[in-house]
């Protein structure tokens, strides 16, 4: 092996195709030459496909997969049956660490007996998701190895209860400060976690925006001045509770000068009660992130529009899809949780922020007819501003992370 090249794990709880920064994690460190290890899970569902793409992409990696089904079945009983008395326990006993990790979800229990298993010195370990947290803690300690974390949401804001929320809450509190660096996924995430350690250390804590690679986006296509104003919204599901429900009929009153394109996979009863009769309003498939991102260039405006009111974490967080728009020049209206109105602040003269409240929208969508001449003529000027924001020059603060780590 090359002096030069170190050993590095990565720990998730779900796999690549559902973590997009560990993905983007693993290709850097492979890119710097480095040997990576990676511990996630077979999930036997839509990630299937993709999953096994991404194996044969990523040769030289070791892939280690944990099954998060019933089969086999004795490795899910015991990790079931540990989640369920550790969450009793935890109860009696809310300041112990390892019953607030265990009872986080099964899956740390899992990722804690497969460390222990394949117990090994590593230069760095990564470690995604609260179920990864304590099992790159345990590891550190036992082998002397440096462990990082990174916080793509705030946790105790995820609204999945108080229960929950006091778990990840201890994790994050005791954790976070002994790692070697923390990246978060915005300005916002970090400045929550950071209440969450005061006065503790948070010097070595980041930011690391979920941007994505310029060779993904394509230059504005050309348009013909009368089409009517094309809008385009994108998610893994197509669904309530993401402000569509909000959008829709405000659009009704425009409905001959807008043209949506939904893209995702539609879930029932939203497909048939929300889209159908609606004529302005096209479906796709969900489809590979490349693609989508490669036909935003067939767009004037996207919408990222979030109820921010479900829980903490969404009013804090800036939606993948956000960035996506900016690289690839598109006018963006986005709803006014903290984290997009910030964003939005940050980057003026991109788009326009907006409640979810029908006349609030209203005056965006009119403000959108009003100026869709310039909108238009603005969108070569977007997309090269946003050549700044690419994953290539975002890449460069968690590079300096790792370069007194692994040299």
């Amino acid at each position: 092996m090359n002096p030069a090249t170190k050993e590095v794990l990565l720990l998730t709880s779900t796999n690549l195709a559902c973590n997009p920064r560990c993905l983007k994690e693993l290709r850097m460190l492979r890119e710097k030459g480095h040997r990576v290890t990676l511990a996630a899970f077979e999930l036997h569902n839509w990630t299937t496909d993709k999953e096994k793409m991404l194996r044969e992409e990523l040769a030289g990696v070791e892939f280690h997969y944990l099954d998060a089904g019933r089969h086999p079945l004795m490795p899910w009983l015991k990790a079931t049956v540990m989640e369920q008395v550790s969450r009793r326990l935890s109860s009696l006993a809310p300041s112990d660490l390892w019953l607030a990790a265990m009872s986080i979800n099964k899956r740390s229990w899992m990722l804690l007996q497969w460390v222990k298993q394949h117990r090994k010195k590593y230069d760095l370990i990564i470690a995604h998701n609260p179920p990864a947290f304590y099992a790159a803690d345990w590891l550190a300690n036992a082998t002397g190895s440096p462990f990082a974390i990174d916080i793509e949401d705030y946790h105790p804001g995820e609204g999945s209860g108080p229960f929950q929320s006091r778990c990840a809450t201890l994790l994050m509190r005791r954790l976070l400060p002994k790692a070697a660096y923390v990246s978060f996924a915005s300005p916002l995430i970090k400045e929550y976690s950071q209440r969450l350690v005061n006065p503790g250390r948070t010097d070595h804590w980041v930011v690391v925006n979920n941007t994505f690679s310029r060779t993904e986006f394509a230059a504005p296509a050309p348009v013909d001045a009368a089409e009517p104003v094309r809008l385009i919204w994108f998610s893994q599901y197509i669904n309530y509770g993401r402000g569509l429900e909000q959008m829709l009929p405000v659009l009704d009153e425009f409905r001959d000068r807008v043209r949506l394109t939904l893209v995702g996979s539609g879930r029932e009863p939203f497909v048939s009660k929300e889209t159908a009769g609606r004529e302005y309003v096209r479906v796709l498939d969900a489809m590979p992130q490349a693609v989508v991102h490669r036909s935003l260039s067939n767009y004037d405006v996207g919408l990222a529009i979030e109820d921010g009111s479900a829980d903490i974490n969404k009013d804090i967080c800036i939606s993948n899809k956000i960035w996506s728009y900016l690289l690839s020049g598109l006018y963006i209206v986005s709803s006014d949780t903290k984290g997009q109105l910030r964003f939005m602040e940050e980057h003026p003269g991109n788009g326009v922020c907006s409640s979810l409240r029908a006349d609030d929208l209203r005056k965006a969508i009119v403000h959108l007819l009003d100026h869709t001449a310039a909108i238009r003529e603005g969108r070569a000027g977007r997309y090269d501003q946003g050549a700044s924001a690419a994953w290539e020059n975002e890449s460069a603060i968690l590079a300096a992370q790792w370069k007194p780590i692994l040299g």
